[in-house]
């Protein structure tokens, strides 16, 4: 019943905020108003899971600035969680083939997200390219998931580096969150909603100022490692107290 519930919601919210998004979108360059009317769908869709979630980090962010988040991905609900807990007016890369869907698509156009083709290197550098241009003239940030595809939870994947080529070459710093039980709510590969709580973490921002795309490595491994030693000691907590209320 959970999982109807949830798919019914998730319908209703885009075809409800979808229209507003467009309307307001034409006319909001910097995109503040349409982030709030995201949000509200982000918040509408969480809502109809049943989960909990907390937020630890928010003072480690100055809320005039601009970010590049970088977070780790377990579920598909980690992007609706994402843009109800990160403060800041975000946008998002996505796929180009996304933009397609009618109403949906012409939502995220709309939004201002920014389109990524994945080709093949030529044209996905000329994304990447055209993504500096457009958050270099603006005031948005946006939230980037690292790994390209969803882990099973147990450990993260391989981090790509486009997203921290974006960082310096936007000179914009980098933001590790670290979202803890999003793959036991719902799993890679399933439907299934389970009702439990969920921590997102937010760390302090990895500065770019002065960084040359050399450097990149550097960066992808430094937030790389907040992130592992996050979900590290998340999953030593969990075993101890297994081990607590097992003896």
């Amino acid at each position: 019943m959970r999982v109807i519930w949830f798919l019914i919601n998730l319908v209703l919210s885009i075809s409800v905020c979808s229209i507003p998004i467009i309307a307001v979108g034409l006319f909001d360059k910097e995109k503040y108003y349409t982030g709030k009317l995201i949000k509200m769908w982000a918040r509408w869709v969480i809502w109809s899971t049943g989960i909990q979630y907390e937020i630890d980090g928010l003072d480690n962010l100055n809320l005039d600035k601009q970010y590049i988040f970088m977070s780790n991905h377990e579920s598909a609900l980690d992007i609706v969680l994402g843009v109800a807990a990160i403060p800041s007016n975000l946008v998002f890369l996505a796929k180009k083939e996304l933009f397609r869907v009618p109403v949906f698509g012409w939502a995220m156009e709309a939004a201002g997200m920014i389109k990524i083709d994945r080709q093949n290197p030529e044209i996905a550098r000329k994304s990447v390219s055209e993504a500096v241009e457009t958050l270099m003239h603006s005031s948005f940030s946006t939230l980037i998931y690292p790994e390209g595809t969803r882990s099973n939870g147990e450990e993260l994947l391989p981090f790509k580096k486009g997203g921290f080529i974006l960082a310096i070459r936007t000179q914009l710093p980098v933001v590790p969150i670290t979202i803890l039980g999003a793959g036991n709510v719902l799993p890679k590969g399933t439907l299934a909603i389970k009702k439990s709580h969920i921590k997102i973490i937010i760390d302090a921002p990895l500065e770019t100022q002065g960084m040359e795309l050399k450097n990149k490595e550097i960066l992808m491994q430094d937030c790389r490692n907040i992130i592992n030693q996050n979900l590290v000691h998340a999953n030593a907590g969990q075993k101890a107290n297994y081990e607590l209320y097992s003896a």
